[in-house]
């Protein structure tokens, strides 16, 4: 940003006008203040821009939060039901065991 400005605050600080019958010239005056003119009109169009960007990375901040929330809950949506389906492989593998062992119980104890 300071590449964009002709002035520094050191430099406006240090300037001195040059006295001439009347005071000050006003010719060089008139030059200095076009350019502190210059220097401010650039400053507002890059504190517009960085505004705008700001306004730009917050919209994406929140969208990538919604994002980031749905994603989470999608990821404990599937935990749960990766749980579920291992109770339920378990439960099923059990059943398969007790059927079996009444089956050997009926035809080994006949």
């Amino acid at each position: 940003m300071a590449k964009d400005m002709n002035l520094t605050a050191q430099v406006i600080y240090e300037k001195e006008f040059h006295v001439d019958l009347k005071g000050y010239a006003p010719g060089e005056v008139d030059e200095f203040l076009d350019q502190v003119i210059e220097d401010y009109q650039n400053y507002d169009e890059k504190i517009e821009e960085l505004g705008s960007a700001l306004t730009r990375y917050e919209a994406k901040i929140k969208e990538l939060q919604q994002q980031v929330f749905a994603l989470q809950t999608e990821n404990q949506n599937l935990q749960e039901q990766k749980k579920s389906d291992f109770i339920n492989a378990n439960s099923d593998q059990v059943d398969i065991l007790k059927r079996i062992a009444r089956l050997e119980k009926a035809v080994f104890n006949q």
